[in-house]
């Protein structure tokens, strides 16, 4: 009975590694969509309505959930500095506490984006958020594509693995 319950759990914390996996694909697709989304509406909000910055963090953050809304709260949070730091120090700061779980591209893009947030005027941000939004969409797609691809067969992988260390331990 030991023994089984033992097999059980072994497949079972195979099958868990290989299903976050795949769950952590699919947050990394969803928070690029959403950080698309944010950056639209950030330059409408500055295009149209002319928002204050801290203002506008403060809406997308009340806006968007978690991680995305927190990364604005992050970064509104930070403006009480604004006078001692630049709003792109402050921006690379709440990117860094804030859990978003993106690399490579993705982080460079929102990095790249921080050393124009508060240093151009208008015209030059919106270009900046225009470009900044499409590429983000465009990782968003890629990341979908990749968790569809990748995602089931890391369902399928830890399964495998765990049954297959039942089989040697038995």
């Amino acid at each position: 009975m030991i023994r089984l319950m033992g097999a059980l759990l072994t497949v079972g914390g195979g099958a868990f590694l290989g299903f976050d996996a795949h769950r952590r694909l699919k947050r990394r697709a969803m928070v690029l969509r959403q950080l698309a989304g944010a950056l639209e509406q950030m330059d409408r909000e500055i295009s149209f309505r002319l928002t204050p910055m801290p203002q506008l963090m403060e809406e997308l953050a009340a806006d968007y959930p978690s991680p995305v809304g927190e990364l604005f709260a992050n970064c509104r949070k930070g403006m009480e500095e604004l006078g001692e730091r630049s709003l792109a120090e402050i921006w690379r700061q709440a990117l860094e506490d804030t859990p978003l779980d993106l690399e490579g591209r993705a982080a460079g893009i929102l990095d790249e984006l921080g050393e124009v947030l508060g240093r151009f005027e208008e015209s030059g941000l919106r270009s900046a958020l225009a470009r900044a939004g499409a590429e983000l969409t465009r990782e968003a797609e890629l990341a979908r594509e990749d968790g569809e691809k990748r995602g089931r067969m890391y369902q399928v992988l830890g399964l495998t693995c765990g049954g297959l260390l039942v089989i040697l331990l038995l």
